[in-house]
């Protein structure tokens, strides 16, 4: 491009010296100029259009339920531990042109429908939002979450994966994985609100070995 460039220039320039502008020769140099820089090949490089490097990531949650459609169960006074675990998959040449530093996952959840009684709970956190980043050993990875449902219902927890490389750039490689999670009254507390609704004595509170240290 930068050779076009010089030749182009000195032809402006000779035609400058010998003849006043503006002749057929100026007209036919600008044209010559513009041919000739369209000849020039584009420089921009194999990677710009063609697919050299693949690189995809396969999750597995776990617990998990037993189908699909059928939500994990847990109580809402618990919380719950999502173990991630993933391998990542090369294509034909790994790491041709970027290196994988770490796995970027990040954890939410949607309340999707609420159970509806007549009573209230205390909520510690209303959502799970947490992003954590592993570094892989041999293309695989593990890590684990403590999610807490405490509001009743129906939740949809959604795990997201992104590759980041050696510069510290983050790649929307995904997959996303979603799982529903349905959260439950535990029985004390169904027990005291039974018996606070028929107006009856409250239960003894539970012992154990440790109140008296």
């Amino acid at each position: 491009m930068m050779s076009v460039f010089h030749h182009v220039l000195d032809e402006v320039e000779g035609l400058s010296n010998k003849h006043p502008p503006v002749s057929h020769l100026h007209t036919n140099c600008l044209c010559d100029a513009v041919i000739a820089l369209l000849k020039v090949p584009l420089s921009f490089q194999r990677y710009f259009f063609q697919k050299l490097q693949s690189t995809s990531i396969k999750l597995a949650l776990s617990p998990s339920p037993r189908t699909p459609s059928e939500p994990i169960p847990v109580q809402n006074s618990q919380q719950l531990t999502l173990k991630v675990e993933g391998v990542i998959q090369h294509g034909s040449t790994p790491g041709l042109f970027r290196k994988i530093q770490s796995v970027c996952l990040n954890v939410t959840s949607v309340l999707q429908s609420k159970t509806a009684p007549d009573y209230k709970i205390p909520l510690d956190s209303k959502t799970n939002e947490i992003e954590q980043r592993v570094e892989p050993h041999n293309d695989f990875f593990s890590t684990q979450f403590l999610l807490n449902f405490s509001i009743l219902g129906t939740h949809v927890v959604t795990v997201e994966a992104s590759v980041v490389d050696e510069s510290g750039i983050e790649w929307k490689t995904g997959p996303k994985t979603v799982v529903s999670v349905k959260s439950l009254e535990d029985p004390y507390s169904q027990q005291l609100r039974h018996q606070l609704q028929q107006g009856g004595p409250q239960p003894t509170p539970q012992r154990s070995s440790y109140i008296r240290f």
